[in-house]
C-alpha cells in the first residue's frame, strides 16, 4: 500500500485507513491509493477471503475533501480528473461487492462527506462534523454530489446542506442521515469493525443484489453527473 493508505485484514474484515498526516485530502494520489486498496479488498472478496470492508480516517479527520491546491493550480484537466475520480470512488463504495462500513474518526467535509454517505453503515463520534461546505467557500456543488446527498439525507437536511452549507454533528447528523450511530471518539474504529464483523455474516450475493436494486436510480443519476462534469464546469 501507499504511505497515504494502509490495508489490514482481521479475520474476514478488511480495513482501509486513510492517513496523509493532515486532513486526508482526496488528491489524485490519495484517490489512487484508495483505489489500490479497494482493488485488493475486491479481489479478496471475490475469493471469499473478505466479507466486509471498513474505510476509516486518521485520528484527526475522516477526510477534508478534495485537494484545493489542484483547483487553484489553474490546470483544468487536473481539476476535472480529481473531481471525476472522487465521485467514481463514491460510486465504487456504493456498489462494492461486500458491506462497506465508514468509520468517521473526525470531520467529513465536502467530498469527504460524500464519501462518508457512500457507505452501507456509518459510525461517527460527537466530533464527526459533517458538511458540504462548497457554497461557503464560493464553489457550486456538482450534480454528482447533489445526487449522493439526495439519496441519503432527509428532505429538510438535503436542502439545508446544499444551500446553507449547514454543519451536522451529534444527534443532528444521525437524524439528517449523515451518520447511523455515534460512539466515543476512541471507540469509532472498534465499533465500525464490530459492525463489519456482524455484516460479514450476511449472504454476500443477496446483499449486493439488494443494494444495487435499491440504489439503481441514484447511481444512474450520479454517473450522469460524472459524465456531465466537464460541461457543468465549463471545461
Amino acid at each position: 500500500m501507499s504511505s497515504l493508505v494502509s490495508y489490514a485484514l482481521n479475520g474476514n474484515v478488511a480495513t482501509v485507513t486513510l492517513d496523509d498526516g493532515k486532513a486526508n485530502a482526496l488528491s489524485p494520489d490519495m484517490q489512487a491509493a484508495i483505489n489500490d486498496a479497494l482493488d485488493q479488498a475486491s479481489l479478496a472478496a471475490g475469493s471469499g477471503e473478505v466479507k466486509a470492508l471498513v474505510v476509516a480516517g486518521n485520528s484527526k479527520v475522516f477526510s477534508g475533501g478534495f485537494d484545493l491546491s489542484v483547483f487553484a493550480s489553474g490546470d483544468a484537466a487536473a481539476a476535472l480528473g480529481m473531481l471525476t475520480g472522487g465521485f467514481e470512488l463514491a460510486v465504487r463504495c456504493l456498489t462494492f461487492p461486500v458491506p462497506v462500513i465508514m468509520a468517521a474518526t473526525g470531520p467529513a467535509i465536502a467530498m469527504g462527506s460524500f464519501l462518508l454517505l457512500s457507505g452501507d453503515h456509518r459510525v461517527g463520534s460527537p466530533r464527526s462534523r459533517c458538511q458540504a461546505n462548497e457554497v461557503a467557500i464560493g464553489m457550486t456543488l456538482p450534480i454528482a454530489a447533489i445526487e449522493i446527498m439526495r439519496m441519503r439525507l432527509t428532505r429538510a437536511a438535503f436542502q439545508r446542506a446544499i444551500s446553507m452549507a449547514a454543519v451536522f454533528s451529534g444527534d443532528a447528523a444521525i437524524s439528517a442521515g449523515w451518520l447511523d450511530e455515534i460512539v466515543e471518539p476512541d471507540e469509532v474504529l472498534d465499533r465500525a469493525q464490530q459492525v463489519a464483523t456482524e455484516a460479514a455474516a450476511l449472504h454476500t450475493n443477496a446483499h449486493v443484489a439488494s443494494k444495487l436494486k435499491a440504489r439503481a436510480d441514484a447511481v444512474t443519476a450520479i454517473r450522469a453527473g460524472i459524465d456531465g462534469l466537464a460541461a457543468e464546469f465549463g471545461s
